[in-house]
């Protein structure tokens, strides 16, 4: 399969070469536009609450970040599957650097809404036109490795960005918070200016375009669907995990430092599994270690309301984030390799839409049952949908 993959796709600069250089500036563009979004999810719901804002509004920000993105995951990708990646990396960028500038031209509270849902279109429109641009370096066998420098690299200005901002918003106000967070962009734009980078167009596939696929062909393939469900749990578990540690620290009486410090650990334990996804992709079949990946996850969760102290609390988000950082690589791997040929970015984007409802209507769900049962039943229903996802990471 992975021969009639090859030679279906079509031609791209990355095949061509590029080296080092075009690697780097590639994944640089590629975090440039992945930063606002965990930048946005701090910044803008701080400005609500500074505004006095109620928290059903702060929650409705927090929704369309993902909202928005579901109507448009599997067009996109569709999109790019037929153009190539370069005008939709230039469109990605272009709607995070508009959206920064909403909530300045017009200081309306609805415009933070709107700068949610677009920065939300934006990144995720990114992520699926760079994982598309990463995912042709090479040969197959080296794809893994590339996707986890590439995830790698996401966790490090996902944490960079916060940062920043949010020294910005206290020292600066909120309009230079938000400006911060379309430099990103505007960073981003730069570096598509830049030679060597692999963000590149197409042709060849435009009579494909007149078939005009539709989405029940892809859920006909079962092995594809099977690993689309398993990409939307592990990557759920990692996005909502900053929401789990909220709630967990406010209920041991933790304070908003060492929570943010128990986050870094996590995010520290993320980068290292990630870089580590090269060697182990060499010697570990990709189902055999989702399957570990996810069984330690669901162990290390369910034990996460027992930590009552600052020290074992940071060590297991470490722990957490050194078992799931690594799960994300290598299911976007095996999704690249099950997807019908021509039709991996509209899979990525299908995966995406997936992964977005499951990430907008499970905090929503899990926060009336913690209302009612305690914090601790949130981490033990993640723990559950973890292992319920390892029934369906046997082999590709």
């Amino acid at each position: 399969m992975t021969a009639m993959m090859d030679e279906s796709l079509p031609p791209m600069a990355s095949r061509q070469g590029g080296g080092p250089w075009g690697f780097l500036l590639t994944v640089f563009i590629g975090c440039m536009n992945n930063a606002p979004l965990m930048t946005a999810r701090l910044i803008l719901p701080m400005i609500a609450m500074q505004a006095g804002a109620s928290p059903g509004f702060v929650g409705l920000i927090a929704a369309m970040f993902t909202a928005l993105p579901i109507v448009f995951n599997v067009g996109f990708g569709r999109w790019v599957d037929r153009s190539g990646t370069l005008v939709p990396m230039v469109l990605a960028s272009l709607l995070i650097g508009v959206a920064s500038l909403l909530p300045i031209l017009w200081g309306r509270p609805a415009m933070l809404l709107a700068m949610a849902g677009l920065i939300g279109c934006g990144t995720v429109f990114s992520h699926v036109a760079t994982t598309r641009a990463v995912g042709e370096i090479g040969p197959p066998e080296q794809r893994t490795r590339n996707l986890g420098l590439l995830i790698a690299a996401y966790s490090v200005f996902q944490f960079v960005g916060p940062m920043v901002a949010g020294v910005t918003l206290e020292h600066y106000g909120k309009d230079w918070a938000v400006l911060s967070i379309g430099t990103f962009a505007v960073l981003a734009l730069c570096g598509l200016m830049l030679p060597g980078h692999l963000f590149t167009c197409w042709t060849t596939l435009r009579d494909a375009a007149a078939a005009r696929p539709r989405i029940r062909e892809l859920v006909r393939v079962p092995s594809l669907m099977r690993w689309l469900a398993v990409s939307s749990v592990t990557s759920s578990v990692v996005t909502i995990f900053p929401f789990i540690v909220a709630l967990h620290a406010a209920e041991i009486g933790m304070s908003a430092s060492q929570a943010g410090l128990a986050l870094g650990a996590f995010a520290i334990g993320t980068v290292v599994s990630r870089l580590l996804t090269g060697p182990i992709s060499r010697h570990v079949r990709a189902h055999v270690a989702i399957s570990a990946m996810l069984g330690v996850g669901a162990i290390l969760y369910a034990a996460l309301p027992a930590m009552a102290g600052f020290a074992s609390f940071a060590a297991l988000n470490a722990a957490l984030g050194l078992v799931l950082g690594m799960s994300v690589p290598f299911v976007l791997s095996v999704i690249y390799s099950v997807a019908p040929p021509r039709r991996v970015n509209e899979a990525i984007g299908l995966s995406m839409t997936l992964t977005n409802v499951i990430q907008t209507l499970m905090p929503l769900g899990l926060g009336l049952l913690a209302a009612r049962l305690g914090g601790a039943v949130m981490s033990w229903m993640l723990a559950l949908l973890m292992l319920g996802a390892i029934g369906l990471s046997r082999k590709p």
